[in-house]
């Protein structure tokens, strides 16, 4: 199996350009390398460490089997960069919920995934993808701005139809190709680079729920604080009843933030506290 597919160097060679061209310009380069900072800070630095070491302990796992290639190697870096740590990051977002993950598998788990494979594994001559990867990169962000704006529904609408013309035509192309060179393929090793990601999305969602869980912990507790006494000891016990009701259940800490947080207040006595928790549990069971 080949390091790199063609659209892959395409890829790589264009991300070259862009960030030399961002090196030459100062203005690019301050606010590039302010981008890196805050990418790079610390609480990043920490969640980029937790998501590394768990996908390299799966990895390590299956270097252990049989069927290991080493060219399985990259495949697993591409899911990861461009995948997993996007998946792990949109979970600690504020916009994440009880139905994320089942948003991600849906997405993601789909027929689609077939042709998309197809696709990136049977690819035109380097010259043909140096030219398509850019062309198509400027329609799909041009897309994406029109999309937002109203006044400009026609061209989404004109830019869709592009698109949409733009990938029957590189399916077309493709299947061509995979015509003429299915045959030079390794069928096994072909299909666990077809597996690759859908695997690691699977074995990575314990990892999703925990994070997504701790951060929706840690936003409560954030918000609990402005309406609590400053006594550490009566916020610890505050918190160790929301954890007994809670426990694991992203969609019961959501429940307490939007429901029964906003009925704290700073000189509320323990009683009082007991009397709200008591309320949001009955709430919990109700539900079952």
């Amino acid at each position: 199996m080949e390091i790199l597919t063609t659209r892959e160097w395409a890829t790589v060679i264009w991300a070259f350009i862009l960030f030399v061209y961002a090196m030459v310009h100062r203005q690019i380069r301050e606010a590039f390398w302010n981008v890196v900072k805050i990418f790079f800070g610390k609480k990043l630095r920490i969640l980029w460490g937790i998501i590394f070491l768990y996908v390299l302990g799966i990895t390590l796992i299956f270097y252990q089997l049989p069927f290991w290639d080493n060219a399985f190697i990259k495949d697993i870096i591409v899911w990861f960069v461009f995948s997993g740590l996007i998946y792990c990051m949109n979970a600690v977002s504020k916009e994440a919920d009880e139905e994320y993950i089942r948003k991600v598998l849906k997405d993601n788990l789909k027929l689609t995934i077939v042709l998309e494979f197809i696709i990136s594994t049977f690819t035109f001559n380097i010259w043909v993808e140096l030219v398509i990867i850019p062309i198509t990169t400027i329609i799909v962000i041009m897309n994406v701005i029109a999309e937002r704006e109203e006044e400009y529904e026609k061209v989404h609408k004109l830019l869709d139809m592009v698109l949409a013309v733009a990938g029957f035509w590189i399916l077309y192309e493709t299947i061509k190709i995979g015509i003429h060179e299915y045959k030079e393929l390794d069928a096994l090793n072909t299909f666990i680079s077809f597996m690759i990601p859908i695997v690691y999305l699977i074995l990575i969602i314990p990892l999703e729920y925990i994070l997504e869980l701790y951060s929706k912990y840690e936003v409560l507790f954030v918000r609990m604080s402005f309406k609590e006494a400053k006594d550490k000891k009566i916020q610890r016990r505050h918190r160790w009843l929301v954890i007994k009701v809670c426990k694991l259940s992203v969609h019961k800490v959501m429940l307490f933030q939007k429901k029964y947080w906003c009925k704290m207040y700073s000189r509320m006595s323990v009683a009082e506290f007991e009397n709200l928790i008591k309320e949001f549990r009955g709430e919990c069971n109700n539900e079952r």
